[in-house]
């Protein structure tokens, strides 16, 4: 199921950076699109939860720790802030620039994990692809020069 929903993020995320795009261009400023996508994200989830019966019972028996708490704050303020960085980052330029560069993700998703937990899950592979999402970058970097 995994690889679905990946799939479908992806789709939805091209279609929202597609859409965006022009508004942006035009002046609707990214402040905007940050605030609508947290007060839909909230209704959604909101409503998810009323209708399933779960509004109270999703946080039931769950006990997070200080420091639990702490990196569920952290991933939270920095998804938010990605969020916030995206949408002016197309509106500065063009989402399709913005997709590129902005799919080097993962390798600092590779870099956070192992500096924060020691985690590391790398096969010389998943090497090469980051390898070549990089040089996708650094290309796409030097031709806007």
């Amino acid at each position: 199921m995994w690889i679905f929903y990946a799939l479908a993020a992806s789709l939805c995320w091209g279609m929202s950076y597609a859409a965006s795009g022009p508004l942006l261009k035009k002046g609707l400023s990214p402040l905007v699109f940050f605030l609508g996508y947290s007060i839909f994200g909230f209704l959604v989830a909101l409503l998810f939860m009323v209708f399933t019966g779960r509004l109270f019972s999703l946080m039931k028996g769950i006990t997070l720790s200080p420091s639990d708490l702490g990196w569920f704050l952290f991933s939270i303020g920095g998804s938010a802030l990605g969020a916030y960085l995206t949408y002016a980052a197309m509106g500065a330029k063009n989402p399709t620039l913005v997709s590129l560069i902005e799919i080097s993700y993962p390798l600092f998703v590779v870099v956070f994990a192992w500096v924060f937990f020691h985690q590391i899950e790398l096969r010389p592979i998943t090497i090469a692809g980051g390898l070549l999402v990089l040089a996708g970058v650094i290309v796409i970097i030097l031709a806007e020069r």
